[in-house]
């Protein structure tokens, strides 16, 4: 729930509105959408259907990630159930390489329950997969499905970060835990699920009413964490590092920060701000309160800041003293992991501050609450990239999309048309993106409950780019990975080079171009291509009129001195995921500066990734065998 200081007393009342209406149901909200853009509600049945086919193969595995050593289950369905028995065969990929591969036969209806299970053993160590299932029937008839999954021993090293916020009593509905599950989400945070921020376990109650009026049950709490526990999925308890309520700051005076007019921080007419300060009290309580929220069964905290105040004045035995919160969030982010070392920890850096300081804090990733002035496609990737070197750690945003508020006004397609380019831009940028929660929803405003519904036809949309950075978690994520976008492209670059007829390239993000975003690690070089073209702004949380124009037939040339084995690229926007092998050549670039690698990417629709893979170290001589 953090804000920018100038919001918050705007906030907090629509905090308090958001509260008093939060009962309206899931139907609801979608109701509300303009009826051109209405959809059928969505189960996860209903997300799950290829919208013009009246036959498809639904795969699901049953973790959302694979800790090394444990056994990987794909179950398989047609739907319709067939009446006769269909063979198939599937292959497992590491990139453009298949690592495994198998057959079987489904059975018809009335012969086998309806969940067929394809049983791939134990993988090792840490990897990211693509599963590829074609099934084939009578007359010729053949359907394909493809899923991702991985394998790692910490969710620290691919931090998919999901939300739930709905813990009403009497809640029994695991869609939510299904939903999350099929797009690989490992670490969910359960927002505003606490009794009251100064005291986050009630001592006796399992239901209550929280602060801001919504019912709570901790039964509901409990049954969600064992769900996501058991789909692979670890649980993360909100809770705010220096909030209290009102009558613990009436009794603890001394604990409070004070602005220079002697008056007490608070956030609105809610939560007074709290001194966290190594020798404070406050600071002593509230991790003694994580204790016990550790204890309750959730797996890590999620340690949330509102952004304000950067300084304050405390209150003390040796007079009044300013604190800098830059210099305190690191050693509070430590004092937490020395009493709670099993405790995975995240915590918000607000507007990107203070990452300087908080970068080498003992916490488990990078997480940065997006705020204007950051406000273009570029300037998230910023975040992300400074993120990244200075921590040395995974990067999750939580950038809201306020596109879909119903009081935006913005159309649902529009809506989703923009999502989509956020999610290219901050996954092609190295970054996760805390968006996916409560009912197939997108989290769409600091106040969690706030979420926005989603078409059918979008939620496809979600599996694709979810599914892709799962399978090519090692290109897009990993943290060897040097953008090289500022000086081998673009300007007096010449090392990487685009073409297409009537198309501008530009690697520092043109208005209505292809921003390009190159990378390299030993061994690969990466090219990302978003598409830009056509679009009216390039602002990340805005809808867009229209999706971009599409591009096709890009020629691409690459300085590249290392031995090639292989062009290939894949893409999340329809078909199938798979890395498809492009043919290259080699032509002169001139005669001082030897020979461009070529290649053509055949279309580009939102993004596309290319990768070039090489023997690391291994050096092209004579490699156009002139």
């Amino acid at each position: 729930m953090a804000n920018r200081q100038v919001e918050q007393t705007e906030q907090a009342e629509q905090i308090e509105q958001a509260a008093q209406t939060e009962q309206t149901t899931y139907i609801e909200r979608s109701e509300q959408m303009e009826q051109t853009e209405q959809t059928e509600q969505t189960t996860y049945i209903e997300w799950s259907v290829q919208l013009e086919q009246t036959s498809y193969i639904e795969l699901q595995t049953d973790k959302a990630m694979y800790k090394p050593g444990e056994e990987v289950r794909i179950s398989v369905q047609i739907h319709p159930r067939p009446a006769r028995r269909w063979s198939y065969s599937w292959v497992v990929m590491d990139l453009e390489e298949a690592v495994l591969n198998g057959s079987g036969e489904l059975l018809p209806d009335g012969e086998a329950d309806q969940q067929h299970v394809i049983k791939l053993g134990p993988l090792g160590g840490s990897g990211a997969y693509g599963f590829f299932l074609t099934a084939g029937g009578e007359q010729g008839a053949s359907l394909q499905g493809e899923i991702a999954f991985d394998v790692a021993a910490h969710w620290r090293e691919a931090p998919r970060y999901g939300f739930l916020t709905d813990f009403a009593p009497g809640d029994a509905d695991d869609s939510d835990i299904t939903f999350m599950k099929r797009h690989h989400i490992n670490v969910v945070q359960f927002y505003d699920w606490m009794y009251r921020h100064d005291q986050l376990v009630p001592e006796a109650e399992d239901e209550f009413i929280e602060p801001l009026g919504r019912q709570i049950s901790l039964q509901v709490v409990r049954r969600k964490i064992a769900g996501l526990r058991q789909a692979g999925m670890e649980s993360a308890a909100y809770a705010a590092v220096y909030a209290s309520l009102a009558d613990y700051a009436a009794a603890h005076p001394e604990q409070l920060l004070y602005n220079n007019g002697g008056q007490p921080y608070k956030l609105g007419d809610y939560y007074y701000i709290m001194d966290i300060s190594p020798d404070s009290a406050w600071t002593a309580h509230i991790i003694a309160e994580f204790g016990k929220v550790m204890a309750f069964g959730f797996d890590a905290l999620h340690l949330d800041q509102y952004g304000f105040p950067k300084k304050a004045v405390r209150k003390g035995g040796r007079g009044d003293e300013v604190v800098h919160l830059k210099d305190v969030y690191p050693s509070f982010i430590n004092q937490t992991r020395d009493a709670l070392p099993e405790a995975g920890l995240i915590f918000n850096n607000v507007s990107a501050y203070p990452i300087h300081t908080t970068a080498g804090a003992d916490q488990d990733a990078m997480y940065i609450e997006v705020w204007d002035p950051v406000a273009s496609l570029a300037d998230i990737k910023h975040n992300i990239d400074r993120a990244r070197e200075l921590s040395g750690k995974q990067v999750i945003l939580a950038a809201y999309l306020p596109c879909f508020q119903n009081e935006s006004g913005t159309p649902l397609r529009e809506a989703e048309y923009g999502a989509t380019v956020a999610m290219a831009a901050i996954f092609a940028s190295g970054g996760y993106h805390l968006l996916l929660g409560e009912h197939g929803s997108v989290l769409a405003d600091s106040y969690y409950p706030n979420y926005g519904a989603t078409s059918a036809e979008f939620q496809q949309t979600l599996t694709r780019y979810y599914d892709f950075i799962v399978m090519y978690r090692n290109l897009l994520f990993d943290l060897k990975l040097e953008d090289i976008s500022m000086t081998f492209a673009g300007g007096i670059n010449t090392e990487v080079v685009f073409a297409s007829e009537g198309v501008a390239f530009a690697p520092d993000l043109t208005p209505d171009s292809v921003w390009n975003i190159v990378k390299e690690k030993p061994g690969y070089t990466v090219i990302h291509l978003i598409n830009l073209c056509g679009l009216d702004n390039v602002t990340w949380h805005a809808g867009k009129q229209q999706p971009p124009k599409p591009v096709e037939q890009i020629v691409i040339k690459v300085e590249m001195l290392e031995n090639v084995e292989g062009v290939y690229w894949a893409t999340p926007d329809g078909g199938s995921m798979k890395a498809q092998p492009l043919s290259y050549d080699w032509e002169l670039k001139d005669e001082h500066q030897g020979y461009y690698l070529t290649f053509t990417l055949p279309r580009l629709a939102y993004w596309s990734m290319v990768y070039v893979k090489t023997g690391a170290g291994s050096a092209a001589v004579n490699a156009a065998g002139v």
